[in-house]
């Protein structure tokens, strides 16, 4: 098992972000150039997440070789389904979980709240996490027990995500939430649980990246976030800049994040309590 520099790390995932997040607003301003597909187990793909995805690898393959990728349109090449990928990479020494576009329909529709995300976790938990969102250049980093972050690239100033006093009770709380774009039974569970929070706060937003959102509620411009059936790639990075920031960070049950669950939960003490009633 190797020794890596967490900060060298940052400080490389900052230039790959960068790199890719150009390529990202160039690919959007000629949005009928793309061509889209849809895959099973990830919906809406465009060539511009794969070509970010290959530029990301890339870049990490020649500084780290011998780290294995999950990364979000080539995670099942491998292997025979995602059980058989999940269980592999909650055993691995080291990995990079990569989303090279995490919020790809708003990308399609010409809207700016995507981001790139990269973790890199260590048996399965997360301990490297950059977020980062090009058109704004805001960047969310997190080195495991060593706080949350963020700062505007190229030049801002790095600041610490913690100390803003969140609601404690649900009423007084502005939540974030995202859920399938697939119609059917998830649907109608996923909506009738939006209607409940939505009833009992002060009010819930979605706006399409999961990352982002985890992001912004760890900056405390939101009070708490769930959502289920993520992916490893959408929460890798944001739940342990969420958890490094002062969040309480768990799956609906209660059970201590990892970024294989199938929910997640982020908010502070007292109100992922409440929050965790209505489930």
């Amino acid at each position: 098992m190797s020794n890596y520099s967490y900060p060298k790390i940052l400080k490389e995932l900052e230039e790959i972000s960068i790199r890719a997040g150009k390529k990202l607003i160039s690919r959007q301003k000629k949005l009928d150039a793309l061509k889209v597909t849809y895959k099973q187990a990830q919906g809406l793909v465009s060539n511009a997440d794969v070509e970010s995805e290959k530029s990301i690898i890339n870049f990490l393959r020649k500084r780290y070789s011998e780290i294995e990728f999950l990364a979000e349109e080539s995670a099942f090449e491998k292997f025979k389904g995602k059980t058989e990928a999940y269980k592999h990479f909650q055993n691995t020494d080291y990995a990079w979980i990569i989303d090279p576009l995490d919020g790809t329909h708003n990308y399609l529709s010409g809207f700016d709240y995507f981001a790139i995300c990269i973790a890199l976790v260590k048996k399965g938990k997360p301990v490297v996490g950059s977020i980062y969102r090009p058109h704004t250049g805001e960047i969310f980093t997190a080195i495991a027990g060593k706080g949350a972050y963020k700062k505007i690239l190229p030049n801002g100033r790095k600041v610490l995500l913690a100390g803003k006093k969140q609601p404690n009770k649900l009423k007084d709380s502005l939540m974030i939430t995202g859920f399938s774009s697939e119609k059917g039974e998830l649907f109608e569970r996923e909506f009738t649980l939006f209607k409940k929070i939505m009833s009992k706060s002060r009010g819930v937003r979605r706006l399409g990246s999961a990352a982002l959102d985890l992001c912004y509620v760890s900056q405390g411009v939101f009070d708490g976030f769930w959502e289920k059936d993520l992916a490893p790639w959408d929460v890798a990075a944001a739940g342990l800049i969420a958890q490094e920031s002062g969040l309480l960070v768990s799956d609906f049950k209660g059970q201590k994040f990892h970024p294989f669950q199938n929910s997640i939960l982020a908010a502070s003490g007292i109100l992922h309590r409440e929050l965790r009633r209505e489930f």
